[in-house]
């Protein structure tokens, strides 16, 4: 019986081929290139829009200001292009140790201040270890929520049952669901759970009053 073949990943510049993902080509590196070979592939058909949706000239439409919420840290701040915006989702990518996780439970706890509910969901350490972080970085709040977990459909169900208005998941890489296969350091199981944990997002959780969650998550390459 013949064995599966082994998961690799190809660059779609320069032909490099590995075992492993990468966000930027060992070989040419090149950003943003290295693809899963033999990941399955569908075919999509066109669907009819609906006349409410159809495209329109760009100047028929009506301008909307969005309101961007400061996180009180100014070069994130600057970076965001004046902070976070209601229902958006913001990806903290770098490599690891240069600050992610102190940078978010920073953002997470200013929030927190400042009324709005957060949940800091920590899939890389346990809730004890983010508690002691929190303490000697003076992050200590009752309006920030803390859950250590990887699993997407408990992730889905902690946001339901806390309903914040901003949510911090660190790390994507480390969240992991039934619906997608393959290792976690596969491109394609990564994009599945960032869709599903924005499309969750997205949705008007926060409580009392009707505003979209913020979301921000971290990954590594």
């Amino acid at each position: 019986m013949a064995r599966p073949a082994a998961p690799g990943f190809a660059c779609a510049e320069c032909g490099w081929t590995g075992a492993k993902w990468f966000g930027r080509c060992p070989e040419c590196q090149a950003w943003g290139s290295i693809v899963e070979r033999g990941a399955p592939t569908t075919t999509v058909t066109p669907a009819s829009v609906p006349e409410s949706r159809a495209a329109k000239p760009i100047t028929a439409h009506v301008a909307q200001d969005a309101a961007h919420r400061p996180t009180g840290i100014g070069e994130f701040d600057r970076v965001l292009g004046g902070g976070l915006v209601p229902g958006a989702a913001v990806l903290v990518s770098g490599e690891p140790g240069v600050g992610k996780s102190t940078l978010l439970l920073e953002v997470a706890a200013r929030a927190a201040r400042g009324g709005t509910r957060v949940l800091y969901v920590s899939g890389e350490e346990s809730a004890g270890q983010v508690r002691l972080r929190a303490e000697r970085t003076g992050a200590l709040d009752d309006e920030l929520y803390l859950a250590s977990e990887t699993d997407l459909a408990t992730v889905l169900g902690h946001v339901d049952a806390v309903r914040p208005g901003l949510l911090v998941v660190d790390s994507v890489q480390t969240i992991a669901s039934a619906l997608s296969d393959g290792a976690r350091s596969s491109a394609s199981r990564r994009s599945a759970v960032s869709r599903c944990c924005s499309s969750g997002m997205s949705r008007k959780t926060a409580r009392s009053r009707d505003r979209a969650c913020s979301s921000i998550s971290s990954t590594s390459y």
